[in-house]
């Protein structure tokens, strides 16, 4: 128990710095802010095309994080040893580096070129700096209408790389508090599967189900990663729930029974306490209504229909299924396409129709391998 309350407030200070780093850049995506800073500078010095390098977490490799231009597909994600080619040495040295023919430059790394087919000939690469630290080098390629690159040209893109660089250290930032939060919610959500033995794994297996009747759904991907956080914590109010009644390997009494049902209340009043509440909102609901059903039979509050939450909708099919699925003391567990049958059979008394059909298409699609569809689509969610 001090495991979880410790975790609880770990997340709870995760929430908060996020929100802070928020605040910092009004786009903290970072995939789109690579791309952003590439398309400003490209624009702004006139050149043909781009390149945006940034060193990996170990310092070791550069690699390319945003690419404009002709073949700028072949171009991502293209690796590099961190000292190799004009942008390793720029990013070594911290200072820009003007090549007005890159063909006869000793440094010049051809690798990049024969990849993508482009032919590199006047280049400009500048340091991405922020606080004495550089993130990583940027390199604008063949300045249009012109033959070769300037030192006006140095100075505007250094100028532009300045303000660059913080929407970068920004987004980073973000984006490592985000994994972080989200690795944090993993092992909570680990913890507490583990105090009953027949339900290890049952709320990433829930996440993963859920994020898949989203994508069907048609859901944004932004959308998703919240989805998949609410449904990792879905039963969150577990941790109120004695032990004896949540690991009883025999069919629950009435009593016992209506105590289980108490994590939904339980779990909302724990999730509510988080700041900022506006970014638990989605959480808190999923976790009080994931136990409601569409003809108001469910609980606690006994909604119906729209009245309950789309994420509580959405989990509260993935997790009836798993719960059909998974073996227990006193039940061996349904086969899937069983499960998928009982589902449709409740579709619009219990369930939603139509995320009851998402599901079940991801099913049948799956050919009801359900690993080898989560090992297709954890970049949907994954941060």
């Amino acid at each position: 128990m001090e495991r979880v309350e410790n975790l609880e407030l770990q997340v709870q200070e995760l929430l908060k710095l996020l929100e802070a780093a928020k605040q910092l850049n009004s786009n903290l995506e970072i995939e789109e802010v690579f791309q952003n800073i590439l398309l400003q500078m490209v624009t702004m010095v006139g050149a043909e095309a781009g390149t945006l390098w940034v060193l990996d977490q170990d310092g070791e490799e550069i690699k390319v994080v945003a690419a404009y231009g002709e073949s700028a597909d072949k171009i991502v994600n293209i690796r590099l040893k961190k000292d190799e080619g004009i942008a390793g040495k720029v990013i070594m040295s911290g200072e820009p580096v003007l090549i007005r023919n890159v063909q006869e430059h000793p440094d010049w790394s051809n690798r990049v070129d024969e990849s993508s087919g482009f032919v590199t000939k006047s280049m400009i690469t500048v340091p991405l700096t922020v606080k004495g630290k550089v993130l990583g080098s940027l390199q604008l390629l063949n300045k249009k209408q012109c033959e070769f690159f300037n030192e006006a040209d140095v100075s505007l893109a250094v100028a532009l790389a300045s303000q660059s660089a913080m929407a970068l250290h920004n987004s980073q930032m973000y984006d490592e508090l985000q994994q972080m939060f989200l690795s944090m919610i993993r092992t909570l959500a680990k913890v507490l599967d583990a105090r009953d033995p027949y339900t290890a794994g049952h709320s990433e297996r829930v996440a993963n189900y859920s994020v898949w009747i989203a994508g069907k759904l048609g859901m944004a991907a932004d959308k998703k990663k919240e989805l998949y956080k609410a449904a990792l914590l879905h039963d969150v109010g577990k941790i109120g729930i004695p032990d004896d009644i949540l690991r009883k390997p025999d069919r629950l009494t009435t009593e016992e029974y209506e105590a289980i049902k108490l994590h939904t209340v339980v779990g909302a009043d724990i999730l509510s306490n988080m700041e900022p509440k506006r970014a638990m909102a989605d959480v808190i609901q999923t976790a009080r209504s994931h136990h409601e059903r569409i003809d108001g039979s469910g609980y606690p509050d006994g909604l119906k229909g729209n009245e309950i939450s789309l994420f509580a909708r959405i989990v509260g099919v993935a997790d009836t299924f798993d719960a059909m699925t998974t073996a227990r003391s006193y039940s061996k567990g349904m086969p899937y396409s069983d499960a998928a049958e009982e589902l449709i059979r409740c579709k619009d008394t219990l369930f939603d129709s139509a995320i009851v059909d998402a599901f079940t298409t991801v099913l049948a699609e799956s050919e009801y391998d359900l690993a080898k569809y989560e090992a297709d689509h954890k970049k949907e969610y994954r941060l």
